[in-house]
């Protein structure tokens, strides 16, 4: 649908690098960014137009980021992107650009033209998780507090 990996390869992915950064004694950032309201998008406007609206955030989350990341979705309405060798400060940066441009963004489809909004949850290895479970987990708590704190947002495990 969206033209980025699924689930089984983003969390091979996020495997591969986290190996890769222990033995290398580098870091590694993941987010995970939420299209908030994304149900009552689908209500309104139905499921085709969802699916046009994750195709599109797909393409900008992608654009965002540099060619060595890995953008894959991580469930429905949720993306996941692995940042090798990045600082956290840079991540933090993305991201806010990352959500300032789908804020930005009018989706349309026919005759329908509708603006939206993403959270974003970000963790750092070895900073907040030494283990893939817990470095997703680490970016997940950071996304529920983003959300919890009013949406359109970014918010860093490191500061919770």
């Amino acid at each position: 649908l969206t033209g980025l990996w699924r689930r089984g390869a983003l969390d091979e992915k996020v495997r591969e690098e986290l190996r890769r950064a222990s033995a290398f004694k580098t870091t590694v950032g993941f987010m995970i960014a939420d299209i908030d309201h994304f149900k009552r998008l689908n209500d309104t406007y139905g499921h085709q137009f969802g699916d046009a609206v994750l195709r599109r955030v797909a393409q900008l989350l992608k654009a965002g980021v540099y060619e060595t990341d890995f953008v894959g979705r991580y469930g429905g309405e949720e993306f996941g992107i692995v940042l090798p060798r990045a600082d956290s400060a840079g991540v933090l940066r993305k991201a806010e650009t990352m959500r300032a441009r789908i804020e930005a963004e009018t989706f349309s489809q026919g005759l329908e033209k509708v603006k939206l909004t993403i959270s974003i949850g970000i963790a750092h290895f070895p900073r907040d998780g030494r283990t893939p479970e817990d470095l997703i987990a680490a970016a997940d708590k950071a996304l529920y507090a983003a959300k919890e704190s009013g949406r359109n947002r970014v918010t860093d495990a490191g500061n919770l």
